[in-house]
C-alpha cells in the first residue's frame, strides 16, 4: 500500500470518527435537554381506568360489601404478604415549561409512591418501557403494590387511614399524594431522576 493511500485511509477514519462523535454529541444534548424539560414539567393524573387488584375489577366495587369473601380474603392476604399486583390505565397530563418545543422521553422503569396525609404508605415499580410527551399520555401499566416500611415496620396506620377514606367516599385529594420517580434511557445508560416528582390532581 502506498504512503498516499495510507494517508487517505487515515484521514477517512478520522473524519468518520469525528462525524460519529458529532452525531452522538447531538443525540446526547437532545436527550439531556429532554430530561431537563421533563424534570421541570408539571404532572397531573387526569383519569384512572380499568383498575384491577389481583385480577379483581375494583372499579365495579362501591364498598366493602361488594367484595365476595374469597376476594376480600385474597386481597387482605396479598397486602399482608406484600404480594399484591395491580393493573390499570393512567391518563397522565404533562405540562412542559416550553410546550411549543417538542420533547420526548423513554422511561425504562418507574417507581411510584402513594402518600397518605404526607406519609409514604404504598409503593411499587412499573417495569414496562413507556414513552412520555407533552400533553395527555395514555399509560397502560402493571405494577407490584407493597407497603412502605420504616425501620422494618410496615405503615399499617397509613393503610388503615386509606381504607377509612375509601369507605367514607370522601374527596381524597386533600389526603393523598401520588408521586413518581422514573428511570430514563440515555446514550450513556439508564439514569434515574434524583427525587420523586409529585403528580397533581386534575386541574
Amino acid at each position: 500500500m502506498t504512503e498516499g493511500r495510507r494517508c487517505m485511509m487515515k484521514r477517512s477514519k478520522i473524519g468518520l470518527a469525528l462525524l460519529l462523535a458529532v452525531f452522538l454529541t447531538g443525540v446526547g444534548c437532545r436527550q439531556v435537554s429532554d430530561l431537563k424539560a421533563f424534570s421541570e414539567a408539571k404532572y397531573s393524573l387526569q383519569e384512572v381506568h380499568d383498575l384491577e387488584l389481583n385480577g379483581i375489577d375494583v372499579m365495579q366495587k362501591r364498598g366493602p360489601e361488594d367484595f365476595t369473601t374469597s376476594e376480600g380474603d385474597s386481597l387482605l392476604a396479598s397486602v399482608s404478604n406484600n404480594t399484591l399486583e395491580a393493573s390499570s390505565t393512567l391518563y397522565l397530563q404533562v405540562h412542559m415549561p416550553e410546550p411549543e418545543t417538542a420533547h420526548q422521553m423513554t422511561i425504562s422503569q418507574m417507581k411510584w409512591q402513594l402518600l397518605v396525609d404526607g406519609k409514604a404508605t404504598l409503593q411499587g415499580v412499573v417495569e414496562e418501557p413507556m414513552e412520555l410527551h407533552q400533553g395527555l399520555n395514555k399509560l397502560p401499566l402493571q405494577t407490584t403494590v407493597t407497603m412502605v416500611e420504616e425501620e422494618g415496620l410496615r405503615n399499617y396506620e397509613g393503610l388503615s387511614k386509606l381504607m377509612t377514606l375509601l369507605a367514607k367516599k370522601k374527596d381524597l385529594r386533600q389526603n393523598l399524594t401520588f408521586q413518581i420517580k422514573p428511570t430514563v434511557e440515555m446514550p450513556i445508560g439508564d439514569l434515574e431522576v434524583p427525587a420523586y416528582i409529585k403528580v397533581g390532581a386534575p386541574g
